[in-house]
């Protein structure tokens, strides 16, 4: 039996696509679209401690800026424990940027 206590929250990381790069009109002529850059990540503290519900927060403040975030792959990451809710001041149920 383990000693180790469930998560308190959450660290969710959202992959952000890329847009394709545009042509450079002063290049050589343009044969199709644009290579995606690498993608990039966001990651936000989430006093939930259901990791399904706390992506569900994640994907709920991140839509409120831009509506395709809700088609962002997201997954939580790593459990913060309640000490460490405490230290980043964080209510229940609260999503904020890392």
């Amino acid at each position: 039996m383990s000693d180790k206590a469930l998560p308190a929250g959450w660290v969710v990381q959202v992959t952000v696509d890329a847009a394709p790069a545009q042509p450079n009109p002063d290049a050589v002529p343009w044969r199709g679209p644009g290579v995606k850059d690498a993608p990039s990540f966001q990651y936000f503290n989430v006093a939930i401690a259901d990791s399904a519900k706390a992506m569900e927060a994640t994907k709920k403040l991140m839509a409120k800026g831009d509506v395709s975030a809700v088609h962002w792959d997201m997954s939580a990451v790593r459990g913060l424990s309640a000490a460490e809710i405490a230290a980043l001041d964080l209510k229940s149920g609260e999503v904020k940027p890392a």
